[in-house]
């Protein structure tokens, strides 16, 4: 073979490979994977999406939240306590009567079922002062007239003497002081409360005054009755606790 003869098919070789290197580059780009990230930043869209789904509390339902936060809004208020009853002196007298009459009756029976000596003179004391109490009050011939405070009294009362009539049980001087207690604390209450700031007529404020002070010794003594009784029953509960 003659240098010009392999000099021609040297490049006639060459040019036949040219196609084939291109088709080679293009296959390499066709096999770059496609999902490359991208290197353009995030659209303001796109941020405005994240930062509402970011700002959200996982778990909470956002209607849900409004709905209850407007019931909530729109409950109504608790109803305001009622006010005390305006009471008249006539009223005012009947309260009165009332609880000295109720007082004297439960003595009675408390004198006629304690076997505590301090329980008997206790009741002595009651009939004495509220017998007294009803002698000064008879002297004001003060008319009465029944209200909400006087049947509610007369109600207590009746239900206290009915269970101190069936109380046949040791525990008759506890429950007798216990509704000492009680009573005298409500009648206390009512004269703070209800008598004082309704009373008009002169007389009817001074015997208020006067009886309030009998009121708070007698439910003074009721109290030290009742520790009295609460000391025993310990001294009797540890004398009688088996040795360990």
């Amino acid at each position: 073979m003659t240098v010009t003869t392999w000099l021609r098919t040297a490049a006639l070789a060459s040019l036949s490979a040219l196609p084939f290197i291109q088709c080679g580059g293009d296959q390499k780009v066709a096999d770059s994977p496609s999902s490359m990230p991208s290197a353009e930043p995030p659209t303001d869209q796109t941020l405005h999406s994240d930062a509402g789904t970011a700002q959200t509390p996982q778990g909470i339902d956002i209607a849900t939240a409004a709905e209850s936060s407007a019931a909530e809004s729109s409950a109504p208020a608790p109803a305001p306590a009622p006010k005390p009853e305006a009471l008249n002196d006539a009223q005012i007298a009947a309260i009165t009567e009332a609880a000295n009459t109720a007082e004297i009756a439960q003595a009675k029976v408390a004198q006629s079922k304690s076997k505590d000596a301090a329980v008997k003179s206790f009741a002595a004391m009651m009939i004495t002062h509220h017998g007294q109490a009803k002698q000064k009050q008879a002297k004001l011939k003060l008319k009465t007239e029944e209200s909400g405070v006087s049947t509610a009294m007369h109600a207590d009362a009746d239900a206290t003497l009915n269970t101190l009539n069936a109380d046949s049980t040791k525990d008759f001087d506890k429950d007798y002081i216990s509704a000492q207690i009680s009573g005298h604390q409500k009648v206390l209450d009512t004269i703070n409360d209800q008598l004082l700031p309704n009373v008009k007529d002169a007389n009817l404020k001074a015997y208020l005054n006067e009886i309030k002070p009998t009121v708070e010794q007698h439910l003074k003594q009721a109290k030290q009755l009742q520790q009295s009784f609460d000391s025993k029953s310990s001294s009797t509960a540890t004398e009688t606790k088996p040795a360990g």
